[in-house]
């Protein structure tokens, strides 16, 4: 088992299933509707959870009764929250709106609280930790904490997960020993560099530009139907996805490839081995709605 802290957003995601995406003015009737916490490192530290580990998660909770209420429902997850900063705002939310004959989904959220400050993490005894990960976000504080991280921290593995590309996000690299990629990151990182091409030749693309500037770290990038990838000591291996998935509910599938890719690495299985392991997680993931149950023996 090891002790994770997961540094990110918390927020309160409300569920609606349609049978097709409705179009622009329509008024449909929601076939079924479910609220539960959400956001991209409360979720991997779901699954980690599920998988024996001891994730505890850093982020900004409302003050008031509906934070209290999220409190509660990560505690139900086993998710430990001592380093949870409570500040005044609205609990951010995010509508999430399924498409049930294409599996698509679309998500409109709403913040009204704080980020993370640097001065909120002052406290936290970082190197108590087996493992530290980071979302990508609010770069110019990320890239200060994990400075910090690096002045303390020298056997406990710190990845980064670069799902959205942000002003300043590349400044925060160098600092990590392990970056989980996106697509859209991928994609927005070829646009920059006139590296065109379809998802797969972007995503390795993106891979191994990213290796020739970090050859030491673990790299990988995922690219939905087309797989994933990872970089490491010079190799690249490609993992496909599973033939004819019946995609159910593809929120959080990135965050459950994040949280296989941990329970591997932190397991001691090698690369390649654990990149197998993510894309399977995060295809039971796409094929079963949201995250209960789903990590098997």
């Amino acid at each position: 088992m090891a002790r994770i802290l997961m540094t990110g957003i918390v927020t309160l995601d409300h569920v609606l299933d349609v049978d097709t995406y409705p179009a622009e003015d329509a008024e449909v009737r929601a076939d079924a509707s479910r609220t539960r916490p959400g956001g991209n490192a409360t979720n991997t530290a779901a699954l980690l959870a599920q998988f024996g580990h001891r994730p505890e998660l850093a982020a900004v909770v409302a003050e008031g009764a509906a934070g209290d209420d999220l409190i509660r429902r990560l505690r139900e997850r086993r998710i430990h929250d001592r380093h949870l900063f409570r500040r005044p705002g609205a609990t951010p939310t995010s509508h999430i709106l399924r498409a049930r004959d294409t599996g698509s989904r679309t998500i409109v959220h709403h913040r009204d609280l704080p980020e993370l400050a640097a001065e909120d993490l002052h406290g936290v005894a970082w190197e108590e930790y087996d493992w530290l990960h980071f979302e990508g976000r609010n770069p110019e504080v990320l890239a200060r904490v994990l400075a910090t991280v690096r002045d303390c921290v020298y056997d406990a593995p710190v990845s980064l997960e670069l799902e959205k590309p942000r002003d300043g996000l590349e400044a925060c690299i160098p600092f990590a020993d392990i970056l989980m990629v996106s697509r859209d990151w991928a994609r927005a990182r070829a646009e920059r560099t006139g590296a065109g091409g379809d998802t797969a030749a972007t995503c390795e693309a993106a891979l191994r530009a990213l290796m020739e500037q970090h050859p030491e770290a673990i790299i990988t990038v995922t690219g939905g139907p087309a797989g994933a990838w990872i970089g490491f000591r010079g190799r690249v291996e490609h993992c496909a996805p599973t033939p004819g998935l019946t995609v159910i509910d593809s929120v959080g599938a990135g965050d459950a490839f994040n949280a296989g890719l941990i329970d591997a690495i932190a397991s001691g299985e090698p690369p390649e081995r654990a990149l197998v392991a993510a894309v399977r997680l995060a295809e039971r993931k796409l094929a079963q709605d949201g995250f209960d149950g789903l990590v098997r023996d």
